[in-house]
């Protein structure tokens, strides 16, 4: 059977490419992180028109605020007020014979914007390959690996296979503005034996990632001109104390708390806004953090370490007694982990190739939603460096796409199984 993939891999190696560049020319950013919109549209009919020519049943689905309000209400994710015009997610359904175990593919075809055309060497929306490499925005975050996704169900039938389980291709907008496709999705029903978020791993296969919390910290001081600063509640100088203080609780965390595949939980310091001249004491100042904790460890105990850290601040000074410290977690994405020992994992590890191996991320991805929500066991596994990622000059290496292909539709032929 890996004599028949390969042969229909090589004869198929020039389509494979093209059509990575045809979506690589579509430009399918999103505008303010998806708030203001996004331009998934071309990318969604380019693949849509694929999974027809293949045989599969394309469908546009509706993400609108009323699915979002759900997911938040119901389970804790979700990211408010985006707009949805013209940005459908895309499900393509292709039927297996029968008594096979079903699977999900899932990628998201939004990209990031390519922010200042003139650091880049090349058109963001090149496609070209140069050197061993396809060129352009999104090449690896993440048209790699959804394309490679599609066409590993090409490369099955191609070599003349019949796969018995069912395949759902999901291609998800609004994944960089936190998400809110695959949420979509999973709120809405999605039912499967197994799910493969296609995001760029290196191969390496991922059975979990780290949750993320965001907080702001507001602090009121009182203004009054420098030469009488002791005059003054300089809000700035009681931002700083906090910091501090949540650094002291970042290496408590570094100390106690430990997982065999991620970091210990940990705090970055975002953005900080405040004061108003050199010469007056700051009324005011606000910072952001992103805090990323692994699976075993909730939200509530994450949260219960923060406000700890925010009430012995204001315990120790009497200002803050008077005028506390305002404290807002405005968004979040929870943890997300499978057992090593699960079937799917077995399969998955299979399949990669000779040299990579099992391990986890340091930062979220769609995988939590499908696997927390739905219950649908799920890895990561994708093409691409994750460093490159949201990177100028984003291109991904041919080769790695091509064994990704390869390496879907091997684990697609071993869960789903084929007909005789």
């Amino acid at each position: 059977m890996t004599d028949i993939l390969q042969t229909a891999l090589t004869k198929n190696r020039t389509k494979y490419i093209g059509l990575l560049q045809e979506l690589i020319r579509c430009d399918t950013s999103v505008i303010g992180h998806g708030i203001d919109g996004g331009n998934e549209l071309k990318g969604q009919k380019v693949l849509a028109e694929q999974i027809e020519r293949m045989g599969g049943v394309p469908e546009f689905r509706e993400v609108n605020e009323e699915i979002i309000q759900k997911g938040i209400k119901d389970y804790g994710e979700g990211n408010p007020g985006h707009n949805y015009t013209d940005r459908p997610n895309l499900l393509g359904t292709f039927r297996g014979s029968g008594g096979g175990n079903s699977i999900i593919l899932n990628g998201h075809v939004d990209t990031m914007p390519y922010g200042n055309r003139e650091l880049w060497d090349f058109d963001p929306f090149s496609g070209e390959e140069v050197d061993g490499k396809i060129l352009g925005l999104g090449s690896t975050d993440m048209k790699g690996g959804l394309m490679a996704a599609l066409s590993a169900i090409d490369l099955v039938k191609s070599a003349g296979l019949s796969l018995k389980g069912d395949v759902y291709f999901q291609s998800v907008i609004d994944e960089e503005g936190g998400g809110n496709g695959t949420l979509a999705f999973a709120v809405e029903g999605c039912e499967a034996d197994a799910a493969v978020v296609c995001e760029p791993t290196d191969l390496h296969l991922q059975v979990g990632h780290m949750g993320f919390l965001f907080y702001k910290f507001s602090f009121r001081g009182k203004a009054i001109h420098s030469g009488r600063k002791w005059e003054g509640e300089n809000a700035i100088d009681y931002a700083i104390k906090l910091i501090a203080r949540l650094y002291e609780l970042e290496h408590k965390w570094l100390m106690n708390y430990k997982h065999p595949l991620m970091p210990p939980p940990t705090l970055n310091i975002g953005e900080i806004h405040g004061g108003e001249a050199g010469s007056t004491v700051p009324p005011d100042c606000e910072f952001k953090i992103c805090v990323h904790y692994f699976p075993g460890l909730t939200k509530a105990v994450i949260e219960d370490d923060i406000l700890q850290a925010v009430r012995s601040l204001e315990a120790s000074e009497p200002w803050l007694q008077e005028n506390p410290v305002g404290v807002e977690m405005y968004q979040e994405g929870k943890p997300y982990e499978i057992d090593i020992e699960h079937q799917l994992v077995k399969v998955a590890k299979s399949v990669i190739p000779e040299g990579k191996v099992i391990t986890a991320s340091p930062a979220g991805n769609d995988a939590r939603l499908l696997q927390n929500i739905t219950g649908i066991p799920t890895i990561v596994l994708g093409p691409g460096k994750p460093e490159d990622a949201h990177s100028i000059n984003e291109a991904i290496g041919v080769e790695d796409y091509l064994t990704a292909i390869y390496m879907y539709a091997s684990l697609l032929i071993k869960w789903c199984g084929v007909d005789s």
